[in-house]
């Protein structure tokens, strides 16, 4: 049967492949630089993977319902599943073009190492799901093409905007980012279980929930040091209950939750309880310059800026006049018809 079903994924990757060329080669790129570079459009059908894995991670898509018959709600606005993936897809082949054109303009090229890193990666990615991919028409040259584009823009993006770079991010600014993102807090928190594992009662949860206001209280009239309160809970922590002091997280404030906790001054208190667990807060104060040291600057540069860096790349594709973008192709591989179901998505919630 296992070899039934292997012939069967080969004729169905050999149709698309067959497919591609009975519509002639049109429809086989995605975009094209110029006469020199053409973008395949397996890398445009891989992207539709690749955002369809991150959705399903996310919680945002359901790996066990068709794609047609799913919606995706991002910043509150609800869109048709399938419209959502070709239009993540499309804008990562504009942002790969704008890559390549600014990487000319910096002079910027991959080395050796990082184009065999680039197959390296591309190899093990297309063994993990070589069944979906030949089902989908998309070679393992073309998610080398996509692992390329990431260390093409790592390159570029500390070229631009590292301490270095032509658009240097300064300290200050990053300073005011963390501001109003970031938050350092003392906390307490149980979920609603025993020390033996047995759900709490309705009862205790009631008693719980005095406890924390209790010390809440005391805390706020100057009867009680709440951080060391949370480092006695640190040392007595168990797998449902513990506690931490100068915790810094960002939040996010579109959430109810992060709102709550990033709208505190510091040494004021906030108390979050869910359905699972309990948690009593307090803002600390936030040191900025942790953040920004050696070993956390450039993950919180990417945090900061990278979005922003990405939809300048797409805009500077669309703007450049040697740049040729394949709409016909892309509507004819759309993620209409795909099926990535089966893809191996670790982590994620079903």
């Amino acid at each position: 049967m296992k070899l039934i079903k292997r012939a069967a994924t080969v004729i169905a990757a050999a149709s698309v492949v067959l497919s591609l060329a009975s519509c002639g080669s049109n429809l086989s790129w995605a975009a094209k630089i110029g006469k020199d570079t053409t973008v395949p459009i397996g890398l445009y059908i891989y992207n539709q993977a690749s955002v369809y894995r991150n959705a399903v991670q996310n919680g945002l898509l359901s790996s066990s319902e068709k794609l047609s018959e799913q919606t995706v709600t991002v910043s509150e606005s609800d869109s048709k599943a399938t419209e959502y993936l070709d239009k993540e897809a499309k804008k990562a082949v504009k942002s790969y073009v704008g890559a390549c054109l600014m990487a000319k303009d910096y002079n910027i090229e991959l080395t050796d190492e990082e184009i065999s890193s680039a197959a390296e990666s591309a190899q093990s990615t297309y063994d993990t799901d070589k069944d979906v991919f030949e089902k989908n028409g998309i070679a393992q040259s073309s998610i080398e093409e996509y692992y390329k584009d990431l260390a093409r823009k790592s390159k570029l993006f500390t070229a631009k905007y590292g301490k270095d770079g032509t658009e240097s991010i300064k300290d200050d600014e990053l300073k005011e980012y963390i501001k109003a993102n970031y938050a350092s807090i003392n906390f307490i928190q149980q979920y609603f279980y025993n020390d033996d594992g047995t759900a709490m009662t309705d009862k205790e949860k009631e008693a719980l929930t005095k406890e924390y206001k209790d010390i809440q209280a005391k805390a706020e009239k100057g009867k009680l040091d709440f951080a060391k309160k949370c480092e006695e809970f640190n040392k007595n922590a168990t797998s449902y209950k513990g506690g931490y002091t100068n915790s810094t997280s960002r939040f996010d404030t579109d959430s109810e939750d992060g709102e709550k906790i990033m709208s505190l001054k510091t040494g004021q208190f906030t108390m979050l309880v869910t359905d699972s667990a309990i948690a009593l807060i307090q803002k600390a104060k936030l040191d900025t310059s942790s953040l920004i040291d050696d070993e956390n600057r450039d993950s919180l540069l990417i945090e900061y800026k990278y979005e922003d860096f990405v939809k300048e790349l797409q805009v500077y594709s669309e703007k450049n006049e040697s740049v040729v973008f394949n709409d016909k192709a892309f509507e004819k591989f759309g993620s209409s018809s795909r099926d990535f179901s089966e893809l191996s998505i670790p982590n994620s919630y079903y």
